[in-house]
């Protein structure tokens, strides 16, 4: 029996690691139909437009974003919010935080504003603040030798209460990480309605120069595939890719993607 990781992935999911050039062959094969090419990092993006300039493959069928612009796209599209705080008021509001009577810091846990926001955004990138994912690290460094598992519980649990207390003095998105984790949950709430809303010309999605997947990114993937029919392609750097590969079938499996551990 195949138990590769592409068998354990929806039908319309395909995994690649490499093989860019498939990707510039279909502009030649298929000339009609459009395709969203997916780019977290811009200079992956601009290197593919660079190769299709220089085969002289014709660009226009293809539209080029990130996941936190198709996001808020997604999210305009229904009323909802795009407002987001950036990095400094970030730090700003921890600096902050961090002066308030009661404040204290777990032996493990920087007191520097620039490191916590790290812990933060780095218990993002792993959990996605979604409850199993957390609840799936908590027991992850419960079993680790003393003293790294107090160090690990200790980091989790700083990485969950900042983005708790960045929620409670904001009405805005903490970041643009966020604003993903709300299109996902608006793409399942509306079985993809507010997807053939605005992408209905969409012929298929690429999500391209993956070295790394957040918990995120894999959540708003899950979504796409779980109420569109469309074909998904994620495309692998060689280095990172086996890897990955063997990974985002995992990533995937997890109920009510976008859900985090906080009331809203």
């Amino acid at each position: 029996m195949d138990n590769s990781p592409q068998m354990k992935l929806p039908s319309n999911l395909t995994l690649h690691i490499g093989q860019e050039d498939a990707l510039l062959q279909r502009a030649i094969d298929s000339p009609d139909a459009q395709e969203l090419i997916l780019s977290p990092v811009e200079l992956h993006r601009r290197n593919i437009q660079r190769r299709l300039r220089e085969s002289r493959t014709p660009q226009y069928r293809f539209e080029f974003t990130d996941p936190a612009t198709l996001s808020e796209r997604l999210l305009e599209s229904v009323g909802s919010s795009t407002t987001t705080i950036d990095r400094i008021d970030r730090l700003s509001m921890i600096r902050s935080m961090r002066s308030e009577e009661g404040y204290a810091t777990e032996p493990a846990v920087p007191t520097d504003p620039q490191q916590l926001e790290q812990v933060r955004t780095e218990t993002e990138s792993i959990t996605g603040f979604h409850p199993c994912r957390v609840t799936g690290l908590r027991e992850t460094t419960d079993s680790l030798a003393a003293p790294v598992d107090a160090d690990a519980a200790e980091l989790l649990c700083a990485g969950v209460e900042i983005e708790r207390a960045l929620r409670q003095r904001t009405e805005k998105a903490i970041s643009d990480v966020e604003l993903v984790r709300t299109a996902t949950r608006e793409l399942l709430h509306s079985d993809g309605d507010i997807w053939r809303n605005i992408l209905s010309d969409t012929d298929r999605v690429s999500l391209v120069g993956i070295s790394s997947i957040p918990a995120v990114h894999a959540d708003l993937l899950h979504a796409i595939v779980a109420t569109t029919a469309i074909p998904v392609d994620v495309y692998f750097r060689r280095g990172t890719g086996p890897y990955l590969e063997r990974r985002l079938p995992d990533l995937l499996d997890v109920d009510a993607p976008g859900t985090v551990v906080f009331d809203s």
